[in-house]
């Protein structure tokens, strides 16, 4: 690999950038962009830890089922950050499952559990209760339905225009998709900086220092040998994997055409590009794909 930088979307350089110790304030800034918040101190759940990721590779069952990125805040709100690069069906729900579980993690914890003099028993384990923050990267469109590249999704009486909240007036859900292949000339200038940085591995100068620092991160020369040689082998299994199922697609075996075109299109082939590689005209590449 002779690359000098290794792009955010491959996630061990993911959890690298985002839960390193030393690369608290990048996470931080990323919050406070994403979510618009004031954070100044986060804690990682799940820091890391190249020999954790080795584990996990040899039990990719494990990998799976786990968030790349598990924060908690100081007020006992937890946020989660997955980086999804293919296109996986059911994504909705476990995204929704992730959700729910954190929400519920926090149930009976008695460091946060709001004192009531004359309350007890098993409903004051409700206050303990916080909100919880997911925050999806994805590199293939998830919403078909527009062109737009944030979605946000809360808890909402829709009729009524009111907002479900907690006791203490926080808003207990909060799901923000980030749709990276879609732009939008009215995203803040400072979401269309992350756009940048997982889609091409560089900022403009005038970036904030927590941006600067996490292109520097994800240079290759940065990386240890045995990091390098993970990531490669990462890459050359997505890569061998599309190539499986493009020859499986010719002998007429696979069921997944649109899968395989749209793994395509997430690494930048055009709707032309395919259908001269398949032999087969656009319009027929674009039925498939929608």
């Amino acid at each position: 690999m002779k690359q000098e930088k290794v792009l955010t979307t491959n996630d061990i350089v993911f959890k690298k950038v985002f839960t390193s110790p030393q690369n608290g304030h990048i996470l931080i800034g990323f919050i406070n962009d994403i979510l618009e918040l004031e954070v100044t101190e986060v804690d990682v759940g799940n820091t890391y830890n190249f020999k954790t990721i080795c584990e996990e590779n040899k039990n990719p069952e494990v990998r799976y089922t786990e968030v790349d990125v598990l924060a908690r805040l100081q007020d006992g709100s937890q946020i989660i950050i997955e980086m999804q690069v293919c296109k996986r069906r059911w994504f909705r729900e476990r995204a929704m499952f992730y959700m729910t579980e954190r929400y519920s993690n926090n149930y009976g914890n008695q460091d946060l559990e709001i004192p009531f003099e004359e309350y007890s028993g098993t409903g004051k384990k409700y206050s303990s209760l916080r909100p919880t923050y997911g925050i999806f990267i994805m590199l293939d469109n998830e919403f078909k339905e527009d062109d737009i590249p944030i979605h946000r999704f809360r808890v909402k009486d829709i009729e009524n225009d009111l907002t479900y909240k907690n006791s203490q007036g926080q808003e207990l859900f909060t799901m923000i998709f980030l749709e990276l292949r879609k732009s939008s000339t009215s995203m803040r200038k400072e979401i269309r900086q992350w756009f940048d940085y997982f889609l091409k591995g560089k900022v403009k100068n005038d970036a904030p220092k927590y941006l600067q620092d996490a292109c520097k991160e994800a240079n290759y020369h940065n990386l240890e040998e045995e990091e390098r040689d993970m990531i490669s082998a990462r890459e050359r299994a997505i890569q061998d994997a599309g190539a499986a199922r493009a020859y499986a697609w010719f002998e007429g075996k696979a069921e997944g055409k649109a899968e395989l075109f749209r793994d395509m299109i997430t690494k930048g082939k055009t709707i032309r590009e395919i259908a001269e590689f398949m032999e087969i005209s656009e319009d027929e590449v674009k039925l498939i794909v929608e």
